[in-house]
């Protein structure tokens, strides 16, 4: 699934995925380990994203946890205040 944002209409999903997780990566200042596929969890039926867990075979190599200012978000667009990220 692609996320999707006014600001991404001309972009194929694919390219939407890759804009926006090669930029957190970057500037959230971490380093994610190799993977050839990236599951994004979302809160209920909201846009605000839970986890990003990112694989390589099949096996999660790293996952992003989102918190926002309301937990859980109930609406759209909430406020980000935290990302962690883990290793198993």
């Amino acid at each position: 699934m692609a996320i999707s944002q006014p600001c991404f209409t001309d972009l194929a999903p694919d390219q939407q995925n890759f804009n926006i997780y090669e930029s957190l990566k970057q500037i959230a200042g971490f380093d994610i380990p190799a993977y050839d596929q990236i599951d994004i969890t979302y809160y209920g039926s909201t846009n605000n994203i839970a986890t990003v867990q990112y694989l390589k075979a099949g096996d999660v190599v790293a996952t992003l946890t989102l918190t926002y200012a309301v937990q859980p978000p109930t609406t759209n667009d909430a406020n980000l205040t935290g990302v962690t990220v883990a290793y198993p």
